[in-house]
């Protein structure tokens, strides 16, 4: 049987891994958590490991972001050859990722076609700059450089994307949206991923699971009138009227209004909105998970995100709004425009 190996890196890769590996039935699908926190066992591969209708026929967890100065060079060396024997023994003909940059999957196509059989790489939508393009490096002397010195340290095999998904290692893409997608990834061959597949019962299993995890009950999502979502906590950082704008902005709502914070952020209410009476619904929730329980009446507000973006596409007759955080881009602001996303 034909294996197909799929490295994700964040919710959306793996609810999107899901729906693809359950049209490709006829395929053993194995999953590979890269790019993790080291030192920690991320709550969603516990959850995979107990989840009876996964199409996945193994998982595995590679940790990306290493600690350590000389140590992490090993454990780095450590992390090559535990990729190259798990792609020598699957053998894989395909191999996905969302993020065609990470070292992992690169060298699991270099080691997959090395052997005179190469593997066809396939890039999953990771949301917002697959439309709107995203540079790997800025710059004329960081391309050209960081290219160069990659090479040298990792070898001949390093290829460097112009986009997410243009790297000549990916010959098929997989969006939501194919007639949006930046003019660079117009070279490959275009799948338009179905809106049905992530309606599989494999997926409503595992959304219910993330959401008894984290202690969040189905009728408390279907309640809601309006959920904000937020972006990384980086964003913060760059904006420090971020948290004024988010108070303001719920205390502008009625209803029953609710938080989500980004699932990567380092703690669980960076603005602190708790102590002014927001409710929070923990960002370690998937957005995808939650996403299918809402009613149609209900608005989504987000800044410029993949969340938008998803409810546009999954769930396109619920209300979705994006508010401006003072970084605006004219990009950005076409595309949501394109996909009938509120402005304000």
């Amino acid at each position: 049987m034909p294996c197909s190996v799929y490295f994700v890196s964040t919710l959306l890769h793996l609810f999107t891994a899901t729906a693809i590996a359950g049209e490709r039935n006829n395929e053993k699908a194995v999953l590979v958590f890269i790019d993790q926190p080291e030192g920690k066992v991320p709550q969603i591969f516990n959850l995979v490991q107990q989840w009876e209708l996964s199409p996945f026929a193994e998982q595995h967890l590679f940790y990306g972001r290493l600690k350590g100065g000389l140590s992490k060079l090993k454990k780095r060396r450590q992390l090559f050859r535990d990729i190259k024997q798990l792609m020598e023994r699957l053998q894989p003909t395909h191999i996905f990722v969302g993020n065609d940059r990470r070292i992992e999957f690169q060298y699991a196509m270099h080691i997959a076609s090395s052997s005179g059989k190469r593997a066809v790489g396939h890039y999953m939508d990771e949301g917002t700059f697959t439309y709107v393009g995203r540079q790997a490096s800025s710059g004329m002397g960081d391309v050209v450089v960081d290219n160069l010195l990659k090479k040298l340290f990792y070898g001949l095999w390093w290829k460097n994307p112009l986009t997410v998904g243009e790297s000549a290692w990916i010959s098929e893409i997989h969006v939501a949206f194919p007639e949006l997608i930046d003019p660079r990834l117009r070279s490959k061959t275009v799948h338009c991923l179905s809106a049905q597949s992530f309606q599989s019962a494999s997926l409503k299993q595992l959304s219910r699971m993330m959401l008894q995890e984290n202690g969040v009950n189905e009728e408390q999502v279907r309640l809601l009138d309006v959920l904000i979502t937020l972006p990384h906590e980086s964003l913060f950082e760059k904006n420090n009227g971020y948290k004024e704008k988010i108070l303001t902005l719920t205390a502008e709502l009625k209803g029953n209004v609710a938080v989500k914070y980004h699932p990567r952020n380092s703690c669980e209410d960076a603005l602190g909105l708790k102590q002014y009476g927001v409710e929070l619904l923990p960002s370690s929730v998937s957005y995808e998970a939650i996403l299918p329980l809402l009613k149609r009446e209900v608005r989504i507000i987000g800044d410029v995100s993949s969340t938008l973006l998803l409810t546009r596409w999954l769930r396109p007759e619920i209300e979705a709004i994006s508010y401006r955080n003072g970084t605006e881009n004219s990009r950005f602001e076409q595309l949501f425009s394109d996909l009938g996303i509120q402005v304000r």
